[in-house]
C-alpha cells in the first residue's frame, strides 16, 4: 500500500482543460480521459473562454475541438492559443482544409488529431504533446513549411546558423523538419530516445529556437542542415 501511494505522488495525473461548445461531448470525453491517468480540471465553450481560467488552472495541455473547415472557427482557436501561452494546445478535428490549418500551425498549435482516428491515437498524441513534441501529419508540415510566408522570423542566432551543429545534430534537425517524432528519429538513427532529446535541446540552444516547429521553420528557411 505504501509503495502505491509513493508512486501516485511521484506520477500525478496530467491535467487537462477541454474547450468545445458541445457540453455532452465535453462530458463524454472527460469521462474517457479520466480512466487513463488524465485529470480534466476545467471544461469551457469557446465563447466562454478567457485568459483567466487558463492562467489560474495552469493545465499540462488544452484540448480544443473546433471545425477546421469553417473559417469562423479560426479566430476562437487563435484566441485559445494566445490565452494558453506556454501550455500546448492539441486540436481534435474532423477532416480539415489544410489552407486554414496552416495559419493555426504558424500561430502555435501543437498538433491535430482527427475525429476519424481512434481514442488510443488521441492518448498517444496527448502524451507526445505534453512531452514537448508536435503531432501533425508529415505531409501537412512539409506543405506548410514549403509555403511559409514567415521567412526569417526565427533567426535569433542566425550568425551561428546550422553550421554550428554537429553532424548528428544536423541529422536530427533534418528529421524534425520532416515531421519525425522522437521515437521515429531514435529508430532511424539507431540511438536511444533520451539521446535524441539531448540532441534536440542542444540544437534549441545553438539556434535560439524554443520548440520543434520553430526548429522545422529554421531548417526550412535556411536549407537542409
Amino acid at each position: 500500500m505504501s509503495v502505491k501511494n509513493k508512486n501516485s505522488k511521484k506520477n500525478p495525473p496530467k491535467s487537462v482543460i477541454l474547450v468545445d461548445d458541445k457540453v455532452l461531448y465535453r462530458e463524454a470525453l472527460a469521462g474517457h480521459l479520466s480512466k487513463h491517468h488524465l485529470n480534466v480540471i476545467g471544461a469551457f465553450g469557446f465563447h466562454e473562454l478567457a485568459s483567466d481560467p487558463l492562467n489560474v488552472l495552469q493545465p499540462d495541455i488544452v484540448l480544443g475541438s473546433p471545425n477546421l473547415n469553417d473559417e469562423g472557427d479560426i479566430q476562437p482557436i487563435l484566441s485559445l492559443v494566445k490565452y494558453a501561452k506556454e501550455c500546448p494546445v492539441l486540436l481534435i478535428s474532423p477532416p480539415y482544409c489544410s489552407k486554414l490549418v496552416s495559419e493555426l500551425i504558424h500561430a502555435g498549435i501543437a498538433g491535430i488529431v482527427l475525429k476519424t482516428q481512434s481514442f488510443n491515437i488521441l492518448l498517444k498524441a496527448i502524451e507526445r504533446v505534453i512531452s514537448n513534441e508536435l503531432w501533425f501529419d508529415r505531409a501537412l508540415i512539409t506543405s506548410v513549411l514549403k509555403n511559409s510566408s514567415y521567412p526569417g522570423q526565427f533567426m535569433v542566432n542566425q550568425h551561428h546558423g546550422l553550421g554550428s551543429l554537429s553532424k548528428r545534430e544536423r541529422e536530427v534537425a533534418n528529421l524534425v523538419a520532416k515531421g519525425f517524432n522522437t521515437a521515429s528519429i531514435s529508430k532511424k538513427l539507431n540511438i536511444c530516445e533520451k539521446t535524441v532529446q539531448n540532441h534536440i535541446y542542444s540544437i534549441y540552444g545553438k539556434l535560439g529556437v524554443k520548440d520543434r516547429l520553430e526548429l522545422a521553420r529554421f531548417v526550412s528557411d535556411n536549407g537542409k542542415a
